[in-house]
């Protein structure tokens, strides 16, 4: 996410690990940021959770991402990302979901639905 919106949102099946974590940076971060406009003028921010801060992951941003916001380890939860959380968990538990299938096509629609004015706040 950025000030100009919400990148793509990828629903995980399972326990996500720094594979995983890096495959999903590779598929969209540029991407993103391109759709943003913003190109490779930008700041990328992540908590010190073991899966960001492993080998291969550290390696990848050196090479792919221009600025990177250091947090000191353990420090209290401040990711922005967290609102936009819990913007969509209110918008989703607007719904009446029964099945798995059903709550992962109304993620996608109301994170779709999440615009900048948002992102911005």
């Amino acid at each position: 996410m950025s000030a100009s919106g919400i990148g793509n949102l990828v629903l995980i099946d399972g326990i996500m690990n720094h594979a995983l974590y890096l495959n999903i940076l590779e598929d969209n971060l540029k991407l993103s940021a391109q759709n943003f406009g913003i190109g490779n003028n930008f700041v990328f921010y992540q908590d010190n959770d073991p899966k960001h801060t492993a080998l291969n992951v550290r390696l990848w941003h050196l090479y792919n991402c221009p600025q990177n916001l250091k947090t000191p380890p353990q420090s209290p939860d401040l990711n922005p990302i967290e609102n936009i959380w819990r913007e969509l968990e209110v918008r989703v538990q607007k719904h009446d979901i029964k099945t798995k299938s059903k709550l992962k096509t109304v993620m996608m629609e109301e994170w779709m639905n999440i615009d900048a004015e948002i992102t911005k706040n």
